[in-house]
């Protein structure tokens, strides 16, 4: 596209476009080595991915502001690994919680292979991002805590160290079940904290939302616990954590989603 035609994704001005990282810089510089994912090739490489179409206002401003708030959450609950068997207490602002989440959504998929579908479904939360209005009540956000793990030797079944529950990733991932036409579902990862965004793609009525999540919930994707705007507080037990392991993320983000 001409660069002079281009707009601002989120408030469509032409003026100053600048580039935006796709996750906060913030919380890139948490990280060392650390190699990004293209979903176009599922290829990893060192760069840390952006989008150019963001206006410095917009860039600069709100959405600044709004990376500011998450890295202090970052830093208190999501930089460090969950070891295994612990349970995770967790204090967050919802709304300033799933603004971000958003962003770093409706950034990737305008950077990636989503196609328009996914962008015209995230587009329509670009002024609850922005904090122009306040709420977005018809996205369904889900947490699955991924604890680290003991690594085993194959052959002697002895612990050698660690698995780190260690990843920075965002994409779609797959969903088979009931109501798959109408949901497209994301994930957002910050080391043990993975957070799943249920967008829907057109307005559906309360039946099939729950007929979509019993079938989420009964799916292979562990479909972790549900946050609601009215709590600002969560307790995961044990029980409902996860483990990382090889396997866990093969599959789960599916190439050219």
């Amino acid at each position: 596209m001409d660069a002079s035609k281009r707009k601002c994704g989120f408030c469509s001005s032409s003026n100053n476009l600048t580039r935006e990282h796709i996750f906060p810089n913030s919380v890139l510089k948490r990280y060392e080595n650390m190699l990004a994912i293209n979903d176009k090739s599922e290829k990893a490489f060192k760069a840390d991915l952006v989008v150019k179409d963001v206006c410095g206002v917009c860039n600069n401003g709100v959405l600044s502001d709004l990376d500011s708030k998450f890295i202090t959450v970052f830093d208190k609950y999501m930089h460090t690994p969950i070891l295994p068997g612990a349970s995770v207490d967790f204090e967050y602002d919802y709304n300033d919680l799933l603004r971000v989440l958003l962003k770093i959504s409706y950034n990737s998929a305008r950077a990636s292979s989503d196609g328009i579908k996914a962008i015209k479904a995230l587009k329509k939360y670009v002024p609850f991002i922005l904090g122009k209005v306040n709420t977005a009540n018809d996205v369904m956000l889900r947490l699955q805590i991924v604890t680290s793990s003991k690594k085993l030797n194959a052959i002697t079944n002895e612990v050698e160290g660690m698995m780190e529950a260690k990843i920075l990733r965002n994409g779609k991932i797959p969903y088979e079940g009931p109501q798959k036409s109408n949901f497209i579902v994301r994930l957002v990862a910050f080391n043990s904290f993975w957070f799943y965004l249920i967008i829907p793609i057109k307005k559906v009525s309360l039946t099939k939302r729950q007929k979509f999540l019993e079938g989420f919930e009964n799916c292979r994707i562990q479909p972790g616990v549900p946050l609601v705007q009215s709590k600002n507080s969560l307790s995961i037990p044990k029980e409902k954590t996860t483990y990382m392991h090889p396997d866990l993320l093969t599959g789960m983000i599916r190439k050219n989603a």
